[in-house]
């Protein structure tokens, strides 16, 4: 017997509730009456989207009616899990708009402390008592400038945001963190998304991140400490936690923290990179990109940007008209520029691009000349109407050669906003750009799981009924230039 699907339930509870008979809404929504029996018994699965547009129109379902129709239609087509993930990866993509703006506000003058305020070792019991200990070491640790040692998973949320707070006024605290990831992302499918949630949003706070994963759980690396699997470990203290956090014992014994230091960095050897950060003004993101370019072969690579995504169709006399004169350290900027856009420009001509764009940015662009994806400092000045259709151009010209791929996006569809770009290779790595105010940096992954999620949301969004396809973007580009250009 054939269990009923999500789609199924969902298309009898609507029929029953509407009075509708199943040969009166079939002849309406011009389907076999045999076919639309076998869909709403679960017998067979219902693919055509077209039918399903005609059953809910005949239905006269409510906006919140259609959206659970349709959420059921994609459960029942790619899966729950899949759906799941696919919901969450959205959820992490719209929460960048605002991630440096959600700052919880912390007293932290009261978490300064004398070293008489804690005892040698001491039993700690309670939440509110937990965290105020917690809270006293990381602050002391970071004010001393020492290092910060985490083996604790990132739902520690008055941990994490007592660091990002402290951090604004300490930043050269280094903040070595390392979490646990479940092999099989989960019951749901996104435990790990979760995961990775957090440690974006902390590594826009943190100056100086460095998370590490393992995969299993964090009992299963401490031997006989089961009952406290948690560590905090900075050099003048020791703080081992339970799961709940309602208890702890803080240690303070030279010889138990150098212990507990050895057993961190024995793990942390065991380790795998959660995410690399690259601060691209400190270190010349145009010279981090020739290095990037090393590792890439741009094979099958998604990207979601705003505006053009045109880096690699520049060349050296608009890099040397428009970058800012007064970046430091700007000759060497520019002569790595010229050199990594024109090294971009080849090695993605022998890979396949897709590019994402938001409509209303890149019609923005055409129309000032302003690259809002980038820092202000970056650019002097707007680029001129000629050199706008100069970047134009040559796009089209890529798009018609065929390796490069572009799906111009609804502004209210698109997601994702100017402060960041996503570039992901299948299977190899996933970088996101963020630029806000005097920052710019490279965020990098290459854990499988998050790879895997994100690029299948990219192709979702590549391959749906809201991105318009190379034809139609490349026409809408043109009309653009018609109406702002010439």
């Amino acid at each position: 017997m054939r269990i009923m699907s999500v789609l199924s339930e969902k298309l009898k509870y609507y029929i029953d509730r509407k009075g509708q008979n199943i040969a009166g809404l079939a002849k309406k929504s011009k389907i076999e009456r045999s076919t639309l029996y076998q869909y709403i018994k679960g017998k067979r699965p219902l693919q055509n989207r077209v039918q399903l547009e005609a059953i809910m129109s005949e239905l006269h379902l409510t906006p919140d009616e259609r959206a659970e129709m349709l959420d059921a239609y994609e459960i029942s087509r790619i899966g729950e899990i899949n759906y799941n993930r696919r919901r969450k990866v959205r959820k992490i993509i719209e929460s960048l708009l605002t991630v440096e703006e959600v700052r919880h506000v912390f007293p932290t003058e009261e978490y300064k402390m004398d070293r008489k305020d804690l005892g040698e070792n001491m039993i700690i019991q309670g939440e509110l008592e937990v965290n105020r200990a917690v809270g006293r070491i990381i602050h002391d640790a970071m004010a001393k400038g020492g290092n910060l040692n985490l083996l604790i998973q990132p739902d520690y949320d008055f941990l994490m945001e007592l660091i990002m707070a402290i951090n604004d006024e300490y930043p050269d605290t280094k903040v070595k963190h390392i979490i646990c990831l479940e092999a099989d992302s989960g019951q749901d499918g996104c435990s790990n998304l979760e995961n990775f949630q957090k440690i974006m949003r902390y590594g826009i706070g943190i100056s100086k991140y460095e998370p590490r994963y393992y995969y299993g759980r964090a009992r299963e690396h401490y031997g006989v400490m089961t009952v406290l699997p948690y560590l905090i470990v900075t050099d003048r203290y020791a703080v081992l936690i339970s799961s709940d956090r309602k208890a702890a014992v803080l240690q303070s014994n030279e010889d138990i923290i150098r212990y507990l230091k050895e057993l961190f960095d024995r793990m942390s050897q065991d380790s795998f990179s959660f995410m690399t950060t690259i601060d691209g003004i400190r270190k010349n993101q145009a010279a981090w990109g020739l290095e990037y370019i090393e590792m890439t072969d741009f094979s099958n690579v998604l990207e979601m940007c705003s505006g053009l995504c045109s880096i690699q169709f520049w060349d050296e006399r608009l890099i040397n008209k428009y970058i800012n004169r007064n970046i430091p350290g700007y000759e060497k900027l520019a002569k790595d520029y010229t050199t990594y856009a024109k090294l971009l420009y080849n090695v993605k001509k022998q890979g396949k691009i897709t590019v994402l764009m938001n409509a209303a940015s890149v019609e923005e662009f055409i129309r000032s000349g302003v690259f809002r994806e980038y820092p202000e400092i970056f650019f002097s000045k707007p680029l001129s109407p000629a050199d706008r259709r100069v970047l134009i151009e040559r796009i089209l010209t890529a798009v018609e050669e065929g390796w490069y791929h572009i799906r111009i996006i609804p502004n209210e569809e698109f997601l994702l906003g100017d402060r960041w770009e996503i570039l992901i290779q299948e299977d190899t790595h996933l970088l996101l750009q963020y630029s806000f105010k005097d920052q710019f940096k490279v965020f990098i992954f290459d854990e499988a799981d998050i790879l895997e999620a994100m690029y299948d949301f990219l192709k979702s969004l590549a391959d749906g009924e809201n991105a318009l396809d190379d034809l139609h973007s490349m026409a809408l580009l043109k009309k653009w230039v018609q109406e702002y250009l010439l």
